[in-house]
């Protein structure tokens, strides 16, 4: 029987994740046997279990909130995008070094590609700035988009994201009275209980919103923001699939297919 190969993902929460589900299809696809598992450490905690997977033959592992930094700098290498956004979504132990990649970004085009989205001429709104924003604003800068806003609590990290892609794109903190073609919302509001608290002003009957978290129906944002007057709303799950094929890839050397996949996980 072949060797078994073992994979996982870290998150805090992490049960809800479909990563175990899709990455298994996707072994189906390639007929390799694997084990994949959720591992849930402390927030303080992340690197004590990443070196305990990878020392018992771990070989990839799949990273998300609310430890995309700690992975980037865990790892003992990383790709351009990790570097620039100084946050990792993806480690692989290629059997001398653990190397650290995001491909958060990618995988939110692909999806966007899939749902015949083109951010063409847009005004876009990224609600959040911490690393899975700066992923967001990797992939589309150079975009030929209209503006970017970033809406946050914390001003400083608004102004890093504007300083450092000013050059590349129309990037500007967030100001009242402006409406918005398509909204990214990139914060974990769609896990917690309490209300959601964003402006409303922003949204209109054309704007397009997107939420990175997912669910199989309907996140907590999604149902805000059609309440609230957006035209149509999508979650993350065709964008938690894209990235997951481009990690699999990395892995594996294998590209798998995602169509179709968002019906079945």
């Amino acid at each position: 029987m072949d060797e078994i190969k073992k994979f996982a993902v870290f998150g805090n929460p992490v049960n809800h994740s479909l990563s175990p589900a899709i990455h298994k299809e996707f072994a189906k696809q390639q007929n390799l046997n694997i084990q994949y598992k959720m591992i849930e450490p402390e927030s303080d905690d992340f690197e004590t279990h990443a070196q305990s997977f990878f020392s018992k033959k771990g070989i990839g592992a799949n990273v998300t909130l609310p430890f995309k930094d700690d992975a980037y700098k865990f790892a003992d290498d990383a790709d351009d995008i990790s570097r620039e956004c100084e946050s990792s979504n993806t480690l692989w132990f290629n059997g001398e070094k653990i190397k650290a990649f995001n491909t958060d970004g990618q995988g939110f085009l692909n999806d966007l590609t899939n749902k015949q989205i083109s951010l063409e001429g847009l005004n876009i709104l990224l609600l959040g700035a911490g690393g899975s924003a700066r992923s967001i604003v990797h992939s589309i800068s150079g975009k030929p988009i209209r503006s970017l806003s970033i809406y946050s609590r914390s001003q400083e990290k608004i102004d890093r994201l504007v300083n450092k892609y000013s050059a590349n794109i129309r990037i500007e903190s967030y100001s009242d009275g402006k409406n918005f073609d398509f909204i990214i919302n990139t914060t974990p509001v769609s896990m917690y209980r309490k209300d959601i608290e964003f402006p409303k002003g922003f949204l209109n009957s054309a704007s397009i919103t997107y939420d990175l978290f997912y669910t199989k129906n309907q996140t907590k944002f999604q149902k805000w923001s059609l309440d609230n007057g957006a035209n149509k709303s999508y979650n993350g799950l065709g964008m938690l699939i894209e990235q997951a094929a481009l990690s699999y890839e990395i892995w594996n050397n294998f590209k798998p297919n995602t169509k179709g996949l968002e019906s079945i996980i």
